[in-house]
C-alpha cells in the first residue's frame, strides 16, 4: 500500500496495464499519454518515464512524463495533455506532488486539461507555478458529443456541415478506412504537405509522422481514413483513440475537388467509425480561444470549419511550468527557450515545443 500524497514510480504490474490505467484517469484517457505515444517519442529525442500519483480518497492518476536535456541546463519534464485530472483541487494536489518528489533538472511542464472557467490562476501561482511562455500546440479545442448514436449526432451539426455531408455523397465521395501500407502513409503525408502549404502551421518530415501513425494503428489505438472519388483520394484524416475518447490527431486534403466537400463527410464517416468502437467523445483539436475569434487569428480557419460540428469552445488553462532550479529556470525563460526554438526550426520532428 502506498502512502497518499506521493508521486511515484510505476510498478512493473502497472506499466503492463499502462494504457487501460490511463483510459481510468479523470479525464477519461488521452493519447499523448499512451504507451506507444511514449515509445515513440523515445526514438525521437525524449525519454518517457510513467509515474503514479496516489491521491487523497484513494484515487490513482497514471501520468506519462517525456524528459529530455534542454540546452545544457539540465533536463526538462513535460507532461503532454497531463496529468490527467480535470479538477482544480486534483491539480494543485498533483503539483504539490511532483514538487515534493524532488525530480531534479530545470522544469516541469504540466498541461493537464482542467477548464480554464474553473482555475484560480492566483492559486496556481500560490503553488509555484509559472504560465509557460508558450502552448505546443492550442489550449482551446471543440469537442464532438458521440454518446447519443448517429442519429442525434448527426442533427446536432450545424445545418451546413450536414448540407455538405450530402453534397459529397451525393457527389461520389466514398470513405473508407485503410491499412498503413507505405503507399497510404505517404499519401497521408502528401495530403498534409498540400493542406501546410495553405495553413502555414509547419510540419515534421515523414519519417516521424510514418513513425507514429504506424506504431499507434499497431497499438489499436489509431486509424487512417481516407475519403477518394473515382478513386482518387481527396482527403484523410487520423484519428487516435484510448478509453472512450478520440483524437482527431492529423488531416490533411488536397485543392483539388473542393466543391465536393469531402472533408465534411471524411469527419463524418470518422465518427461513424469511432462510434461504432465504443468512442463517446471527439475532440477536434485546435481552435482560437473564445476571445481571439474574429480577431484574424492563424486558427480562425480551423475553427470555421469545426464550429459546424460544434460551435461550443472549449478552453482549458494551458501550460504551466514548475521551475525545479529557481536560477537555471530564469536562465531558460530568459535565454534556452530562444535556443530550442532555434532548434526546433531546423529539427522540428524532435521538439513539442
Amino acid at each position: 500500500m502506498y502512502n497518499v500524497g506521493t508521486m511515484r514510480p510505476a510498478t512493473t504490474d502497472e506499466l503492463d496495464g499502462w494504457d487501460n490505467f490511463v483510459a481510468a484517469n479523470p479525464d477519461g484517457g488521452m493519447a499523448l499519454q499512451s504507451r506507444a505515444w511514449g515509445d515513440f517519442k523515445g526514438r525521437w529525442g525524449w525519454q518517457p518515464r510513467r509515474y503514479v500519483y496516489e491521491l487523497s480518497g484513494g484515487r490513482q492518476v497514471a501520468a506519462q512524463w517525456l524528459v529530455r536535456p534542454a540546452a545544457g541546463q539540465g533536463e526538462i519534464w513535460y507532461c503532454p495533455k497531463g496529468p490527467g485530472v480535470t479538477s482544480p483541487a486534483d491539480f494543485l494536489e498533483i503539483v504539490h506532488q511532483t514538487n515534493q518528489a524532488k525530480l531534479g533538472g530545470v522544469f516541469a511542464r504540466f498541461e493537464a486539461e482542467v477548464l480554464e472557467d474553473e482555475a484560480d490562476h492566483h492559486k496556481l501561482e500560490a503553488a509555484g507555478l509559472i504560465r509557460a511562455n508558450r502552448d505546443p500546440g492550442s489550449k482551446s479545442t471543440v469537442f464532438v458529443d458521440l454518446s447519443a448514436g448517429e442519429e442525434a449526432v448527426l442533427a446536432s451539426f450545424n445545418q451546413t456541415a450536414r448540407r455538405n455531408i450530402r453534397k459529397a455523397e451525393a457527389g461520389g465521395v466514398t470513405v473508407r478506412p485503410v491499412h498503413p501500407s507505405a503507399d497510404n502513409l505517404h499519401s497521408m503525408f502528401e495530403l498534409m504537405k498540400v493542406t501546410e502549404s495553405r495553413a502555414h502551421y509547419g510540419l515534421r518530415n515523414e519519417a516521424y509522422f510514418r513513425d507514429y501513425w504506424s506504431s499507434q494503428i499497431a497499438a489499436g489505438e489509431a486509424q487512417l481514413l481516407f475519403a477518394s472519388q473515382e478513386g482518387e483520394v481527396l482527403a484523410g484524416v487520423f484519428v487516435t483513440f484510448i478509453g472512450k475518447r478520440a483524437w482527431y490527431k492529423d488531416g490533411g486534403s488536397y485543392d483539388i475537388k473542393r466543391e465536393l466537400q469531402a472533408s465534411y463527410l471524411l469527419q463524418w464517416e470518422a465518427m461513424r467509425w469511432l462510434m461504432g468502437r465504443g468512442i463517446t467523445n471527439y475532440d477536434l483539436v485546435g481552435s482560437p480561444n473564445r476571445d481571439q475569434i474574429g480577431t484574424g487569428d492563424s486558427r480562425d480557419g480551423l475553427y470555421e470549419f469545426k464550429r459546424k460540428f460544434n460551435p461550443e469552445i472549449t478552453e482549458f488553462i494551458g501550460c504551466w511550468d514548475l521551475p525545479l532550479n529557481t536560477r537555471k529556470y530564469r536562465v531558460w525563460r530568459r535565454l534556452g527557450e530562444r535556443v530550442a526554438a532555434r532548434l526546433a526550426r531546423r529539427q522540428p520532428e524532435r521538439f513539442l515545443y
